[in-house]
């Protein structure tokens, strides 16, 4: 049944005009097309913009990558949509939303998670980011903001079929801080030999934070290991500073200290609008490590 769904998944995507081939004579799914080290290095290239969606989803929502949870599916898909689908070539675009038909959300899906097989059903908890037209069969997206930071991937394996990258979320700031890290696998999109010129030809299957150093130049062994992790959350009331820049606040803790905080999500930015220099404001924050950013994911 599965093979079956997977064809006629295959069938909605096609693009242009090439035909749709069953594939019923081959219990073998379809492959791939083999590729040199250069078509590979631009297939993951290709990959950073659905996994910097993903990141960012698990960051600042503090959640787990789970394909099978419909919240944290059509979450990212709206992180994935929101910020990048303005690029896709059936995109309907205004200034505030992104209208994407079924077969693009489709080929996004494929992207985000390797046991795609349909679809999930639309979650009422994100009727204000997401909704479906069913007179066209397109879903609309609010648009999103990748704003002053940047996902880099690097390739660290590739073995038994899977590619193994690390994500690194870069602030574009002048410190260049790492907000967060995470080991993305990611396996063969199964679906890019029935789809004409596929956008993605790899998968995401997995997606954990990385583990960090305390200190990075001590003795092999000896140095102290902390699991990165977006559920380290802390809520403070400070008053606010306003904006040093774009994606980055300034706040005057209780004790006095000034922190700068950066923010990714075009909801806290929305948030932060509200707020004037000298009100008090109470929010949320995460610290992947000590030493890296801490970028506000709430204000109430």
């Amino acid at each position: 049944m599965k093979k079956l769904t997977s064809s006629l998944v295959i069938c909605m995507l096609m693009l242009g005009t090439a035909a749709c081939t069953a594939n019923t004579e081959n219990d073998e799914p379809p492959q791939t097309r083999e590729m040199t080290a250069e078509q590979q290095a631009q297939a993951i290239d290709d990959m950073t913009a659905p996994v910097d969606s993903l990141v960012r989803c698990m960051l600042e929502n503090n959640m787990a990558y789970d394909p099978q949870d419909p919240e944290f599916f059509w979450t990212a898909l709206a992180y994935f949509a929101g910020q990048y689908g303005s690029e896709h070539e059936l995109a309907e675009v205004t200034d505030d939303t992104i209208t994407l038909p079924s077969k693009a959300v489709q080929e996004y899906a494929i992207a985000l998670f390797a046991d795609y097989d349909d679809l999930l059903e639309l979650p009422d908890s994100l009727s204000s980011r997401v909704t479906y037209d069913e007179s066209t069969d397109a879903y609309t997206f609010g648009r999103g903001d990748i704003g002053l930071a940047e996902t880099k991937l690097t390739l660290k394996e590739e073995k038994d079929g899977i590619i193994t990258v690390q994500a690194d979320l870069v602030s574009l700031m002048e410190d260049h801080d790492i907000i967060g890290s995470w080991t993305v696998a990611m396996t063969n999109n199964t679906y890019a030999d029935g789809i004409s010129d596929p956008l993605f030809l790899y998968s995401v299957s997995s997606v954990t934070p990385v583990e960090t150093t305390d200190n990075q130049q001590g003795n092999e062994g000896q140095a102290q290991t902390t699991q990165t992790s977006a559920s380290n959350k802390t809520t403070v009331t400070a008053v606010y500073n306003g904006l040093s820049d774009g994606h980055t606040a300034e706040m005057t803790l209780p004790d006095g200290t000034v922190n700068a905080y950066q923010f990714t999500d075009s909801q806290v930015a929305s948030k932060l609008q509200e707020y004037k220099v000298g009100d008090a404001i109470t929010f949320t924050y995460t610290q992947e490590s000590k030493d890296a950013a801490m970028v506000i994911t709430n204000v109430e």
